[in-house]
């Protein structure tokens, strides 16, 4: 079944990218097209200039374990390594001939997409992984904004600080984590982006359903703002009469009294 089919796929394609392929099978779903780079090619950057040697050796650092400063300096240093190494031509070329045959098809509007992270410990049973990783956009005809390094830095951020600390924290092997990219249409020019959970997770009864979400204005980050940048958090309780929303908190990027979203979108939503 879908459930197993899922599971199965996530040591190949990840958490993110899995569940992204299942949607495609619900009838009727507005699913972007989308294609996902496997968790091979990430094994193979790091094998072919010698990364998990890197990794290996920062591991097994007493300094490393003991002091939060080194370990955000040595992670920073494998981090570089992973964007400098050369990424392999065969694999972009690939990568750059799918984009354009996906834009001359129509798939996607344009050459530009994005690329997403998708771990094997991600968007799966018991650990989520919500904003731990990077996205990127790139363009195989904008050399400014070249695919290869959205490639590498979503690759890299692997080995970002938070979320070493954060699989550390719930005991998941470092070693064994790989790396798949979800990628599909860049989004350009947005009113607004965010995180919606299905679920009211400040009620554990289950007696007040409600969507909980995340907004903010543009193109600005909600999983990793700047400092002392808020969004709008609201609940929506779709099974009560008028369908309320309920604001937790307000975007410090507009107007005092406003919202990022007008009560039409939200019911579009």
């Amino acid at each position: 079944d879908l459930k197993n089919a899922i599971q199965a796929a996530v040591p190949v394609f990840g958490g993110k990218g899995s569940h992204f392929g299942g949607l495609a099978l619900i009838e009727d779903f507005p699913n972007p097209s989308a294609y996902v780079i496997p968790v091979h090619y990430y094994n193979q950057h790091m094998e072919t200039h010698g990364l998990w040697a890197m990794v290996d050796e920062m591991l097994s650092s007493k300094e490393f374990s003991d002091d939060p400063a080194v370990r955000d300096q040595m992670l920073e240093d494998l981090r570089d390594a992973i964007i400098e190494a050369p990424i392999d031509q065969d694999l972009v070329d690939m990568v750059s001939a799918h984009i354009i045959a996906g834009e001359e098809a129509g798939r996607w509007p344009s050459t530009r997409v994005r690329f997403r992270s998708s771990t094997n410990a991600e968007d799966v049973n018991g650990f989520n992984g919500a904003g731990l990783y990077t996205s990127k956009s790139g363009d195989p005809n904008d050399d400014d904004d070249p695919v290869e390094d959205a490639m590498r830095e979503v690759w890299a951020s692997v080995w970002s600080f938070r979320a070493f600390e954060e699989r550390e924290y719930y005991s998941i092997e470092h070693r064994d984590i790989g790396m798949a990219l979800l990628s599909h249409m860049a989004f350009r020019d947005e009113e607004a982006n965010g995180v919606a959970i299905t679920n009211n997770v400040y009620d554990t009864t289950g007696l007040e359903p409600a969507f909980y979400v995340n907004v903010q204005l543009g193109e600005e980050s909600v999983v990793q703002p700047d400092e002392g940048v808020t969004t709008d958090q609201f609940l929506y309780y779709y099974s009560f009469p008028n369908q309320p929303v309920v604001y937790i908190g307000h975007s410090n990027l507009i107007a005092d009294g406003e919202s990022v979203l007008t009560n039409s979108q939200i019911y579009a939503l």
